[in-house]
């Protein structure tokens, strides 16, 4: 694991983590690595996880994709110099939190019962819709990841091989742009765009 329960903080902020580590802890394990899939495709997945112990990398490829490092885009005819914050960071501002937050609030907001799938209660007072706070956590990981617009959705309906990604979107200092403009040191890279949701569900 890259994260841990110390990045559940601020926005994304999730109560009892050390009273239900075992059940964040599963959440981090199980979503962690289904991001991660999207974001690098497995094989240069499993290649950075054989390549870290105990979560730290020892290749240096390996170590500027999970503990950030500066890198040179080139975009609109301009080079600028980014810095890609890692997969994990002092910051703890982390696309694997903000997927990992998502998931594990979608997951925990029902709960089954002998009668079937509940809401799961807030305790006294009004009990209010997780759905902004789950949209916001969402476009934060986007960020983090590399947003691709969505008119470019047609070109993007299956994973997309590293050789085959031509050009960047933004100049955001995201995980796409980064492995982008170091892809050959990645060839086993495979994106697969994370898409807009909303509260409509779209």
């Amino acid at each position: 694991m890259f994260i841990d329960s110390t990045y559940f903080v601020g926005e994304i902020n999730v109560p009892n983590t050390t009273k239900d580590a075992t059940n964040i802890s599963q959440a981090i394990d199980q979503y962690e690595k289904k991001i991660l899939i999207e974001l690098l495709g497995y094989k240069l997945y499993s290649l950075l996880v054989a390549d870290c112990t105990d979560g730290v990398p020892s290749t240096q490829i390996y170590k500027d994709l999970v503990n950030g490092s500066e890198f040179d885009l080139e975009f609109q005819g301009q080079t600028i110099t980014l810095k890609w914050e890692g997969l994990k960071n002092t910051a703890k501002q982390s696309l694997l939190a903000y997927y990992t937050y998502y998931k594990y609030v979608e997951r925990e907001v029902t709960h089954l019962s002998g009668t079937g799938v509940i809401m799961t209660p807030s305790g006294k007072g009004s009990r209010a819709s997780s759905v902004d706070k789950m949209c916001n956590a969402w476009e934060r990981m986007r960020m983090l990841y590399g947003i691709i617009p969505a008119h470019y959705r047609r070109a993007f309906l299956y994973p997309i091989k590293c050789v085959n990604l031509s050009f960047v979107y933004n100049m955001d200092p995201s995980a796409y742009n980064f492995l982008f403009s170091n892809k050959s040191d990645y060839p086993d890279w495979i994106f697969t765009p994370q898409w807009n949701i909303n509260q409509f569900g779209i």
